[in-house]
């Protein structure tokens, strides 16, 4: 190997060398910053404001939703709803009145929670309202007309235990696996 073709072969290394530092350290260029790195306010693009600020706003007021929906679903559990309501020596028809406008005002108080769950959520909550009352219905509708409140009671027990799980519970299960999603 003569001189001249080391002094080349050199030369092209140290130019290669070169070359691979240049690259190695120079910064690279992004229009934006990734959000983990954002360092001041000014540097947030808009949009990425506008959804920030929307999810500080919205988060809470989910939560709380799912939070009232929970506590509607648990107040309608007929179990409670029973327990709740059953006030001792009334007929059968009283009692069952008392019932189903418990579980229709319950609701009412929180129907504009579903602007704030899933479509599912709401879904199986108002099934779950429905459920209820058909229950309701056909414990009354399976009694005499002379039957006391407490017969009501017992043929709801009776029904409830016909069925693996309450129209609630189910709700409820849903609700409690969507929030783990959320959460």
């Amino acid at each position: 190997m003569s001189n001249t073709t080391a002094i080349i072969l050199i030369f092209v290394l140290i130019i290669a060398l070169g070359i691979i530092i240049y690259f190695a350290f120079q910064k690279p260029k992004t229009t934006q910053k990734p959000m983990e790195k954002v360092t001041s306010i000014r540097e947030i693009s808009a949009e990425n404001l506008i959804a920030v600020e929307k999810f500080k706003m919205l988060y809470p007021l989910r939560l709380q939703a799912y939070e009232r929906l929970v506590l509607f679903l648990e107040r309608i559990e007929l179990s409670n709803l029973v327990m709740r309501n059953n006030t001792g020596n009334v007929k059968y028809n009283q009692l069952h009145a008392t019932l189903l406008n418990a579980v229709l005002e319950e609701y009412e108080h929180n129907v504009a929670q579903q602007i704030y769950v899933t479509n599912n959520t709401w879904n199986l909550t108002k099934q779950a309202k429905e459920e209820t009352i058909n229950i309701l219905n056909m414990a009354a509708n399976e009694l005499e007309k002379d039957s006391s409140g407490a017969d009501l009671s017992r043929k709801i027990f009776e029904k409830m235990m016909l069925i693996p799980k309450s129209p609630s519970q189910i709700a409820l299960d849903y609700i409690r696996e969507e929030l783990k999603k959320i959460v």
